[in-house]
């Protein structure tokens, strides 16, 4: 999942060398938290938020195959 992430956030994102991943396990969960520049957040997150969306539905879709939870951080 993480390869998956970061490809697609790099793909997003007009600065890609900039684009960070890391990755926890919280409670049983896997949280990803993105870092990017200020200027690509509005990419990563798009209108109303529905980019932001379709990469969460994907990590959930992905982690419930494998019978785990997954979390996607975008810290402001």
């Amino acid at each position: 999942m993480e390869e998956f992430l970061n490809f697609v956030l790099r793909k997003l994102a007009g600065h890609p060398d900039e684009v960070f991943l890391t990755h926890a396990a919280v409670d049983g969960k896997d949280v990803y938290t993105v870092q990017a520049k200020q200027a690509d957040l509005p990419r990563l997150i798009g209108k109303r938020g529905q980019t932001i969306h379709a990469i969460r539905s994907l990590l959930d879709a992905a982690a419930a195959k494998h019978g785990g939870k997954v979390r996607l951080v975008i810290p402001d």
